[in-house]
């Protein structure tokens, strides 16, 4: 299961990276994220993000892929599925567009995805909303 959103946002690439990256303020702008843990300083390769979502336990997320200005990955991985999120910020004529993704694979990848779909969609398609209020505020 991989989903894509797009959202183009009438501010510049840097404020909406400015927002993106500064994951432990998402619950002030995103519904979809009650809490973020993390430690010290910027988003690093390595670094682990606890993050809390309505009706989900707190998960934790391994930043692997960092390109600051740009982009970033986050992900774990179980026994039997690996989940990703890709966030990543380009210019475009008048602002920026966003796009965020999530996969889910695996072994049990495909069946959660299949039931969790509808949920997972929702909840990247309201974090790209969100996200686009918040920047162009």
């Amino acid at each position: 299961m991989r989903y894509r959103a797009t959202v183009r946002i009438a501010a510049p690439p840097e404020r909406a990276w400015e927002i993106l990256a500064a994951v432990t303020e998402w619950p002030s702008w995103t519904p979809t994220v009650t809490a973020v843990q993390t430690g010290p300083g910027p988003l690093r390769v390595g670094q682990v993000v606890r993050v809390s979502q309505p009706g989900r336990r707190p998960t934790d997320y391994t930043v692997s892929e960092l390109t600051p200005g740009r982009s970033f990955t986050w992900g774990r991985a179980g026994a039997a599925v690996r989940q990703e999120a890709g966030h990543e910020v380009e210019a475009a004529d008048g602002g920026c567009a966003v796009h965020l993704e999530f996969a889910m694979e695996g072994p049990l990848g495909s069946l959660l995805g299949a039931l969790a779909g509808g949920r997972i969609r929702s909840m990247v398609d309201t974090e790209a909303a969100s996200l686009k209020a918040r920047a162009e505020a």
